[in-house]
């Protein structure tokens, strides 16, 4: 059986490295043997059981889809239990790849604590639509707000970090609750690419997206929340409950996606628990949640949803920009006032993209619009003939005829299939070629 092991782990004041080994038949799934995480609180006292967390839960879910072993000195046990859980999960999600590994640690740790010194909560935050809801729901817990660096935002994209972190300070000042920024080398550290070419197929989303984030992301938080004392990690939903895409291999749970209450829930350590949060509600009864309460606090906020903006903000243009805008519009709010332009001219743009077929769509694309037109008001909106226009062309739309016409360049598809077959030797003396040539995604 092929291993994966973690070989050195060295906990610094305010960051944890660890040195990883691979078989060679893994090789083509990893981008480097190191993988580090930065924290902005000292974290030296961490024990190593909970420090060896964040690289177990970037490896594991490769381990299982590879039928690997994983090697490690010390882990957490109720860490232990969470990944059996997790794989059993994403086994079921998916039968044609997740079926195996293994995890093998020389010593199984635990850690006891005095009661209540874990009642602190945090939550996972962008600054979306999802993040936005989590907070609104559990404000009264004060939760602190995590923003992670190296998924979205790469490593080494310092300028594009500093706005996307300055846009989480600004509203967390707004709501006086507390910070983290989290470094991580998620991106950097696994090859997206190779792993999407040989499992994109089997999944609606990325490798990353489709199977590993849930257990990921929170992962990379747990020497934080032992080092600060929260008891529950909240991650937003992307999906919800009845959220089935056509091609779902897990019925009666919704869509398979890489976070799920059935994995964000059963993702534990000493102390801590993760939660997967509002999976019961919409997008859209996000965005009217988010309205509210701006009514409620009589000021309205950003919400940055946009990963296309090079200065941090929002297109206007893209696809999801103009899906939360309208969500706002049929909230009763005004768009502009967080963080979007919408004016006459922006309703025909709208509705000539989808016309032009102008945007790449998927089926997730297709729930979200006709979550949107489940809450079209029934009547018109007074003194606004381009608002009216856009309102009826949205109610009669066909949302899955535009997702039908919007495929992939040939290129590409005879890329991911050349790459998928590939053999190690020449996938490795063809690399350099195809590093250049492969899609570049937008950040």
């Amino acid at each position: 059986m092929s291993e994966i092991v973690v070989a050195d782990v060295s906990i610094g004041e305010r960051s944890i490295e660890y040195t990883v080994d691979y078989s060679r038949d893994l090789r083509r799934f990893f981008d480097a043997s190191t993988f580090s995480v930065s924290y902005d609180v000292d974290v030296s006292e961490v024990p190593y059981g909970i420090a060896t967390i964040p690289v177990l839960a970037q490896v594991c879910p490769v381990a299982w889809a590879t039928d690997s072993t994983v090697v490690v000195e010390a882990v957490d046990r109720q860490f232990v239990d969470s990944l059996d859980a997790v794989r059993d999960t994403l086994s079921r999600m998916y039968p044609a790849f997740i079926d195996g590994g293994a995890l093998r640690a020389e010593r199984i740790t635990e850690h006891r604590h005095e009661p209540g010194s874990f009642d602190g909560t945090a939550q996972l935050f962008s600054g979306g639509v999802d993040s936005l809801a989590t907070y609104v729901r559990h404000r009264e817990a004060d939760p602190a707000l995590i923003a992670i660096q190296g998924w979205v935002v790469g490593v080494d994209e310092d300028d594009r970090w500093e706005r996307a972190m300055g846009h989480v300070d600004r509203f967390a000042q707004r709501e006086d609750c507390p910070t983290h920024g989290v470094t991580a080398d998620i991106s950097a550290f696994l090859d997206h690419t190779m792993l999407n070419v040989h499992y994109k197929y089997h999944t609606d989303g990325g490798w990353y997206s489709g199977v590993g984030h849930g257990i990921g992301l929170l992962g990379v938080c747990a020497p934080l929340a032992y080092s600060q004392g929260y008891g529950v990690v909240h991650m937003g939903s992307t999906h919800w409950d009845g959220f089935e895409l056509e091609s779902v291999t897990w019925p009666g749970r919704g869509s398979p996606w890489g976070s799920h209450p059935d994995i964000d829930d059963n993702v534990r350590w000493a102390g801590t628990r993760g939660h997967h949060d509002a999976f019961e509600i919409t997008r859209q009864d996000k965005l009217e949640l988010l309205a509210d309460y701006a009514r409620e606090t009589g000021s309205p906020f950003v919400i940055r949803t946009c990963t296309y903006d090079d200065a941090g903000g929002n297109c206007n243009r893209c696809e999801k920009c103009v899906r939360t805008a309208t969500g706002l519009l049929l909230a009763g709010v005004d768009p502009n006032d967080f963080g979007y332009r919408v004016d006459e001219e922006w309703y025909h743009y709208a509705i000539e993209r989808f016309e032009t077929n102008d945007w790449a769509l998927d089926e997730h694309v297709r729930y979200y619009w006709e979550d949107i037109q489940d809450h079209l008001p029934a009547e018109e909106w007074p003194d606004d003939d381009g608002a009216n226009e856009f309102l009826a062309w949205l109610a009669d739309n066909d949302f899955a005829d535009n997702v039908e016409r919007s495929t992939q360049p040939a290129w590409v598809k005879l890329l991911r299939v050349g790459a998928r077959n590939a053999p190690y030797e020449l996938y490795e003396y063809l690399y350099p070629v195809y590093d250049r040539l492969r899609p570049k995604p937008y950040n």
